[in-house]
């Protein structure tokens, strides 16, 4: 019998966030039209960071509006996942690499360990590094997990379920 489907525990969320993998961000355009794109982050204690090019269309979005929708996912057999919703806003930037805080020190270290570990990856940080960006933070207001297995009951329970989780909205 396949095992019953499960949402990942705390130590179980906390490996899974802590591997290389893309965030996509969903932000709205000033259209309304939602505008997703990937990014590399970093989970520090209980948040996400992003850190965008001065220019991308993203952070402007983000400007207009903070509320995002994220989604964190692996490919292959189990399908892991986090999917949510989150407060996003820019901590700092546009700064030159000079004029950078410590947290911005502290993730970007930890971005390059996970994502530019090879010659390839330092060459390119080294070319970038003195580039224009943000430090966007993300703050999770309702997230739902996903560690693999069969179906949730919901989808072939007969009984009533409850209604799907709603986020506070800021202000």
């Amino acid at each position: 019998m396949e095992e019953a489907g499960h949402g990942l525990g705390p130590e179980e969320l906390d490996e899974f966030l802590n591997a290389p993998r893309l965030l996509k961000l969903a932000c709205l355009r000033p259209d309304g039209w939602p505008y997703v794109v990937p990014l590399w982050y970093v989970w520090l204690e209980g948040r996400f960071y992003v850190i965008g090019r001065e220019r991308a269309a993203w952070i402007g979005f983000v400007r207009g509006g903070p509320r995002v929708g994220i989604l964190v996912d692996e490919e292959g057999q189990r399908h892991r996942r986090l999917q949510g919703t989150g407060l996003a806003r820019i901590v700092e930037g546009p700064s030159p690499l000079a004029g950078r805080s410590d947290l911005w020190h502290a993730v970007g270290q930890r971005m390059g360990a996970l994502y530019m570990a090879d010659a390839r990856g330092r060459a390119y940080a080294d070319l970038t590094a003195e580039r224009p960006r943000y430090l966007v933070e993300i703050e999770p207001v309702q997230i739902a997990t996903w560690g693999g297995g069969s179906w949730h009951r919901r989808y072939f329970s007969s009984t009533e379920l409850p209604p799907p989780p709603t986020a506070v909205p800021p202000g």
